[in-house]
C-alpha cells in the first residue's frame, strides 16, 4: 500500500477512536462516591479546627510564660485586639446616634495661651502639661518652660493678672514639668522621668519640687528624687496629687502615663498606675519619695495613657487620656471622716465609673487632641490645658485648631 493511503488510513481509525472515547469517557472515568468534595468537607473541617486549636494552645502558652516586670508583677504580651476593641467602640459612638449628649463634656469657655500675658516673657510656645486652680487663680506649667503660668479662672484675654513667674530659661534644657499640684500653702512640680544614671547603672526617675510662689519669680525649696524607676525618659509621671496618710504626714499619689507604668506594655489597655510615695528624709541630708504602694486604675478606663488626674475634697477623681480624648470619672475610696486617707484600703471605685468624650467637631472627629491636665473647678466643671501638636505628620491638623491653650469643660 503506498505510504500515503497507510498514513491517511492511520489517521481515519485515530479520529474513530478518540470519538468513542470522548462518548464513553464518563463510563471509562467514573468518580468514585467516596473521593466526591461533598464527602470529603467534614475531614478537611476537623483538621482545619485541629490546627486552629493547637495554634490557639501555643500562642496561650506563651503569654504566661512572659517574664516577670522589674517592679514585682506579670506583665502580659501586648494584644493588638485591645486596640481594636476601643476603636470599634469609638466607632460606634456615632454622634448621631442619640447619646452624643449624654456621654460628651461640653465646652464653657476657652482661650489660646497666647492670648492669656500681656508679657510672655519671650515665649511663643506653650506645651501645657498640668494646671490647678488655687482660690480665684489658675496654675498651669509646660514641660518646655521654667516659668509658671498663672491667670485668672475667666480666662480673660491680655488681662494684667495674668503673668509668668520665672525665668523660662532658667536652664538650658527643658523643664519636663508634667504635673503641678497644691498642699497647705505649698507648691509642688514633678519633672516627668530623669536620667540619674550613675556610673553602669541606668536610673530614670521623676523629681519632685517644693516651691515658694512669689508675685514675679519662685524659689525652689527643696528637689527629691522618686525612688520608683521608669524605663525612659518619655514615659513617667504625668500628673499628682496630694492626700494625707492616717499619720497625717504627706503622701504623693503619681499618675503613670503608661500602662504598668511601662514603656515597653504601654498600649496594653486598661492597665493604668496610681503610685503612693512619701518623703523620707536620710542622715546625709538627701531625701525620697518613697514608694509606698500602687493602685490600680480599674480597666473601665481602658486607655491606651494616662495624661492627668485631678481629685476634689470629696474623693472624687477625674482622669484624662490624651490619646483617647476621653475622661474617666469616679471615686478614691479609703478616706475618713477626718480627711485622712487609709492606704491599706485606699482603691478606685469601679461600680459607679464614667468615660466622657471631649467634644468632637461638626464631622465628630477628634479635635482635643492633646489634653493633659486637668483640675476639677467645682461639682460640675473642670479646667484643662492642651499641649503642643505634634509636628511632622504625627498628628492630623485638626488637632492643630485646640493646641496650646485652656479650656472649661462641663459634665452632661
Amino acid at each position: 500500500m503506498p505510504m500515503d493511503a497507510s498514513a491517511s488510513l492511520m489517521h481515519r481509525r485515530y479520529r474513530m477512536y478518540t470519538t468513542r472515547l470522548s462518548e464513553t469517557d464518563t463510563d471509562l472515568y467514573p468518580i468514585a462516591e467516596e473521593e466526591s468534595p461533598r464527602r470529603k468537607w467534614p475531614f478537611y473541617a476537623l483538621v482545619t479546627c485541629s490546627f486552629a486549636l493547637v495554634v490557639f494552645l501555643c500562642v496561650s502558652a506563651a503569654s504566661y510564660s512572659q517574664e516577670e516586670h522589674s517592679h514585682g508583677y506579670k506583665l502580659p504580651t501586648f494584644d493588638k485586639r485591645n486596640r481594636f476593641t476601643q476603636q470599634k467602640r469609638t466607632l460606634e459612638n456615632n454622634c448621631s446616634d442619640g447619646l452624643y449628649s449624654k456621654r460628651t463634656l461640653q465646652r464653657a469657655y476657652e482661650l489660646p495661651f497666647s492670648a492669656l500675658f500681656p508679657n510672655p516673657k519671650g515665649q511663643n510656645k506653650f506645651e501645657a502639661s498640668s494646671v490647678i486652680v488655687v482660690d480665684d487663680f489658675s496654675y498651669a506649667v509646660c514641660d518646655s518652660s521654667w516659668a509658671i503660668s498663672k491667670f485668672g479662672r475667666s480666662l480673660t484675654p491680655f488681662s494684667p493678672h495674668n503673668v509668668q513667674i520665672g525665668d523660662p530659661n532658667r536652664e538650658p534644657e527643658d523643664s519636663g514639668y508634667e504635673a503641678l499640684f497644691y498642699e497647705q500653702g505649698r507648691f509642688y512640680v514633678v519633672r516627668e522621668s530623669v536620667d540619674l544614671t550613675e556610673g553602669k547603672r541606668t536610673s530614670f526617675r521623676a523629681i519632685i519640687q517644693e516651691l515658694k510662689m512669689g508675685d514675679d519669680d519662685y524659689e525652689v525649696l527643696d528637689t527629691c528624687p522618686t525612688e520608683f524607676k521608669f524605663e525612659g525618659e518619655s514615659k513617667g509621671f504625668e500628673g499628682a496629687i496630694a492626700i494625707r496618710d492616717l499619720q497625717n504626714e504627706l503622701v504623693v499619689l503619681g499618675l503613670c502615663e503608661g500602662n504598668y507604668c511601662s514603656e515597653q506594655y504601654k498600649s496594653d489597655t486598661g492597665h493604668g498606675r496610681v503610685v503612693a510615695m512619701k518623703k523620707h528624709q536620710h542622715d546625709d541630708g538627701t531625701c525620697v519619695w518613697k514608694t509606698l504602694k500602687q493602685i490600680h486604675i480599674p480597666p473601665s478606663a481602658n486607655f491606651r495613657d494616662y495624661s492627668a488626674m485631678s481629685m476634689d475634697q470629696n474623693g472624687r477623681v477625674a482622669i484624662a487620656s490624651q490619646e483617647e480624648s476621653q475622661l474617666w470619672v469616679s471615686y478614691l475610696n479609703g478616706q475618713n471622716e477626718q480627711g485622712l486617707w487609709d492606704l491599706d484600703v485606699i482603691a478606685f471605685e469601679e461600680k459607679d465609673a464614667r468615660v466622657y468624650d471631649f467634644p468632637k467637631n461638626d464631622k465628630c472627629e477628634t479635635v482635643y487632641c492633646n489634653i493633659e491636665g486637668i483640675h476639677w473647678i467645682d461639682e460640675n466643671m473642670l479646667m484643662a490645658v492642651s499641649d503642643k501638636m505634634k509636628s511632622h505628620g504625627r498628628q492630623d491638623f485638626k488637632c492643630f485648631e485646640k493646641d496650646q491653650s485652656v479650656h472649661a469643660f462641663v459634665l452632661p
